[in-house]
């Protein structure tokens, strides 16, 4: 306690230190005058007197060093020494302080935008009550072998009751619905949940309550709790919102309370409802919609908790063998399953951003190595005054730290510019957008980014400093040490090129892949197609769905009649989900006609698509064989189905199917439903850009009817003018039916690649950062090389060497240094685009036309960069130059 309250004397002592300078230079004087005044008594002189009582003191300055060193922090004080110190020499320097400053804000901004993104992203823990304990639920089978599927209500019920390593279970199923009332109608994500749901997710209520235990009661009323987002924008912050209706489907809600900000899961979830099944869907083990969750024990592993799964799966299959013997239920983190598909990408940005820092690193090293050149002389004048070597190195490690700092803080203003500008343009489905912001972990990492690259890109040159031989420094003509300073500038240069030459070869990958994937032909007409989606009432049961179809054709057929008679659409066609979307129906169990002997069954899924009439006219998708779909096919009619050309091959071997069955569906008896192939059609990349195509199958709408409508409109001119005017007639004529993702099929193609876009726009930009940045290294070591040969350049001159000579030795130094950082950066990027392998579409990792490419423009590019110096020294006079010499 006693040493803890002397440190406190000391540490205050820092504060009031001019005073107790006074109070120790009145207490000096008092003790000389004393001592005088006894000298005086002696019979001595005034000067006299006054000289032995200085003797007897002992000195009067080294006392005052001596109480100073026990009174107070001498490492602190000598600290702020230097911190003053450094910052008059950067202030007496603002041209090398400006750009050593802009230089690190490059790297330290870019840096730290990238951690706070992908620390929002991948690595922060979810938002919910012991998020790291809770494991979302997935089911593989036979059925669906390329697909992760939700559970089925009886998986459900088996895991939440013979699960023995989870505390707590609940489901959830998500679907849209649409809102209607006074506005215009709008579609909702509605979260339909079990009871549970809140208490497992630590959700709380910012207006009336959230579901209880009792709302799950069979004869409750309908009840509703929206989000915060919603009672916001919807109901503007009404405090009366708790009692009014909320009418869904024509259902009618009453709404018993608003979640907390910020609470919005599953993902954008707008309304929580308890969740109600049919018996249908409750016995239906192939009905693959609900998402689980669950959370461990305390304590508990996830792999125990998969063991415990295999078990529940085996007695799953068991109790229904139309699953098939891969059925199999796993688990994952919830916070994995949420960023999984993102988190290879983010990474790889930090990574290239962490290289720009590094470039930047080295970039600061050689320009302090530069300038220490120009200090050596100060530097020995203090080491011979008594500096010691280790004074001297954290002077210098003071100077690069401080000016880290003053570089990071530009930083952190330009890494929160880039988090914003990075939340405008990042494309919608982008998990966790809403989390990424600039908040104190972006200034805490910047704070540590700039220590570190303060010591990084410091400690050479201070080393150097304290190492230095006073008496050579003192010398004329100390060429001792420049030959080690230049070769240690050239290492960094070549560092510096190689690190810039990865992250070229990396963006010219990705961009390559971008412009193929824009740029290829999907086997559709682009142009002048409009899209959009008119999302229908989810159907609980058959008996629903049988009773509605009929409805929902005649209602379809009225809505494209309407759609096709507007000004300017020159034709409209219907299919059950959209373009490029991702999304599609898939069927398994197939029994094909007539196809060869080991494809008659299928087991494997098949992307089945339902479409009206003149579909393939619209999009321009050739028919091979057979024809299409025409106002024959309706229901009551003998089924039909198309295949496209992936499909015929790889089932029937042949494309001469036209007349052959298929079925994917039985009646009570088992007996198969068959459709007659009545057209096979060219291959087409219509559920993902970048997917090759594979076998599917289409059906006609008119025939079954589906739940989820999707039109596209082929226009007579620019389709974007339409939209607005499709919208309007739509509500006019049916006020209940809300459209919504209405866009070119232009745009579509340009969403689907957003994600890749952003990506490969981000690595451009580092990479031209990170480049621009190596070069100016190059730029500066051959810089300082002209001007210490200058003497050297001129004595060449004199002696008859011709300018071209002397354009020819600068430009071969500055190109033998870029050329070994790209042979270097060539091995390194080899090893570091296996990162990015899976992320590349039409370009090999290792093409060799990009490394040649790269090779041959950072070598220009560096010639450009070597230009300015090898011309100055091409006109340096030997007369002057001899003169200093």
């Amino acid at each position: 306690m006693r040493q803890l309250r002397a440190w406190l004397v000391r540490l205050g002592g820092l504060f009031r230190r001019d005073r107790s300078d006074r109070e120790l230079a009145a207490e000096m004087e008092s003790h000389l005058q004393m001592h005088i005044e006894d000298n005086l008594r002696t019979g001595m002189s005034t000067a006299e007197a006054r000289r032995n009582a200085i003797i007897k003191l002992g000195g009067i300055e080294q006392t005052k060093e001596i109480y100073h060193d026990r009174r107070g922090l001498p490492l602190i004080e000598t600290l702020l020494q230097d911190l003053r110190f450094a910052f008059r020499m950067l202030r007496k320097n603002p041209g090398f302080t400006a750009v050593a400053g802009l230089t690190l804000a490059l790297g330290i901004g870019a840096n730290t935008a990238i951690f706070s993104i992908v620390n929002a992203v991948v690595l922060r823990s979810l938002p919910y009550k012991d998020s790291a304990r809770i494991v979302t639920f997935h089911t593989k089978t036979a059925m669906f072998p390329n697909f992760t599927l939700p559970l089925t209500w009886p998986a459900f019920q088996e895991v939440r009751e013979q699960a023995r390593l989870m505390e707590e279970a609940a489901a959830y199923w998500a679907t849209d619905r649409t809102l209607t009332g006074e506005d215009r109608p709008e579609v909702l994500r509605v979260a339909g949940v079990t009871s549970g749901f809140f208490e497992e997710l630590g959700g709380s209520a910012e207006q009336g309550r959230l579901l209880s235990e009792q709302d799950y009661k069979p004869g409750q009323d309908r009840l509703a709790v929206i989000s915060d987002a919603l009672w916001r924008t919807r109901f503007a912050t009404d405090s009366g919102v708790i009692g009014r209706k909320l009418i869904l489907d024509k259902e009618v809600y009453t709404i018993i309370g608003v979640a907390a900000k910020g609470f919005a899961f599953p993902e954008k979830s707008e309304v929580w409802l308890p969740l109600s099944l049919t018996p249908e869907i409750e016995q239906n083990q192939k009905f693959f919609r609900f998402q689980v969750l669950g959370k461990l024990r305390k304590g508990e592993r996830l792999e125990t908790l998969q063991a415990e799964l295999g078990a529940i799966s085996q007695r799953i299959a068991k109790l229904d063998p139309a699953l098939g013997k891969g059925y199999k239920l796993s688990a994952e983190p919830l916070l994995e399953s949420r960023v999984q598909n993102a988190r290879q990408g983010y990474l790889v940005l930090l990574a290239a951003a962490t290289l720009v820092l590094l470039i930047a690193c080295a970039n600061l090293t050689s320009l302090l190595m530069a300038r220490g050149w120009t200090r050596q002389r100060e530097m020995a004048v203090r080491a011979a005054l008594g500096a010691s070597p280790g004074r001297l190195q954290r002077q210098g490690l003071v100077e690069s730290c401080l000016l880290a700092l003053l570089g990071g803080a530009v930083g952190i203003v330009l890494a929160a510019g880039i988090v914003q500008v990075f939340r405008a343009i990042a494309p919608a489905g982008t998990p966790r957008l809403a989390e990424i912001s600039a908040d104190w972990t972006l200034l805490w990492f910047a704070l540590g980014s700039s220590l570190l690259s303060g010591v990084v890109f410091g400690l050479a040159p201070a080393r150097r400093a304290a190492r230095m031989v006073p008496g050579d420094a003192l010398k004329e003509g100390t060429a001792g040490s420049v030959g080690a300073t230049s070769r240690f500038g050239n290492a960094l240069v070549v560092v510096e090129v190689a690190l810039a030459f990865i992250l070229l070869i990396g963006s010219a990958l990705m961009m390559q892949t971008l412009a193929h994937l824009l740029d290829q032909n999907p086997g559709f007409r682009t142009d002048h197609l409009l899209t959009f989606d008119l999302p229908q009432p989810p159907l609980g049961n058959r008996k629903d769905s049988e009773a509605s179809a009929a409805g929902q054709i005649v209602r379809m057929k009225e809505m494209l009649a309407q759609v096709r008679h507007l000004p300017g659409v020159e034709e409209t066609v219907a299919s059950d989900h959209g373009i490029l979307n991702g999304m599609m129906y898939e069927h398994s169990g197939l029994q094909l006609d007539g196809a060869l002997p080991e494809q008659s069954a299928v087991t494997e899924g098949v992307i089945a698509r339902y479409i009206s009439p003149a579909y393939f006219r619209v999009l321009g998708i050739s028919l091979v064989q057979g024809r299409e779909f025409d106002e024959r096919d309706q229901q009551g009619t003998q089924n039909v189905v198309m295949v496209n050309e992936a499909m015929a091959r790889k089932y029937w071997g042949t494309l001469d199917i036209v007349g052959k069955r298929l079925s994917v569906s039985t009646d009570g008896k088992g007996t198969p439903q068959w459709n007659e192939i009545v057209g096979v059609v060219a291959n087409a990349r219509d559920v993902g850009i970048q997917d090759e195509a594979s076998p599917e199958f289409y059906l006609a709408l008119f025939q079954w009817g589906v739940g989820s409508h999707h039109l596209i409109v082929r226009t007579q001119a620019n389709p974007d003018a339409l939209a607005e005017t499709i919208s309007r007639e739509n509500w006019a004529g049916y006020p209940d039916q809300p459209v919504r993702h209405v866009m070119t099929l232009t745009k579509t193609i340009a969403e689907s690649v957003g994600d890749r876009r952003m990506h490969t726009v981000l690595l451009g930009v580092f990479a031209g950062v990170g480049l621009t940045l190596a070069l100016l290294g190059v730029y500066g070591v051959v810089s300082y090389s002209v001007a210490r040969r200058t003497p050297e350049i001129g004595v060449r001159m004199a002696l008859g060497a011709a300018r071209a000579d002397v354009l020819g030795m600068v430009l071969r130094q500055g190109l033998t240094l870029v050329s070994c950082g790209a042979a270097l950066g060539a091995a390194g990027a080899l090893g570091a685009v296996r990162m990015i392998a899976s992320e590349l579409y039409g370009v090999k990792a290792t093409d060799p036309w990009t490394f040649s490419g790269g090779v041959a423009l950072i070598l220009i590019v560096g010639c450009l960069a070597c230009w300015v110096p090898a011309r100055r020294a091409m006109r340096v006079d030997p007369m002057v130059a001899l003169r200093y010499e």
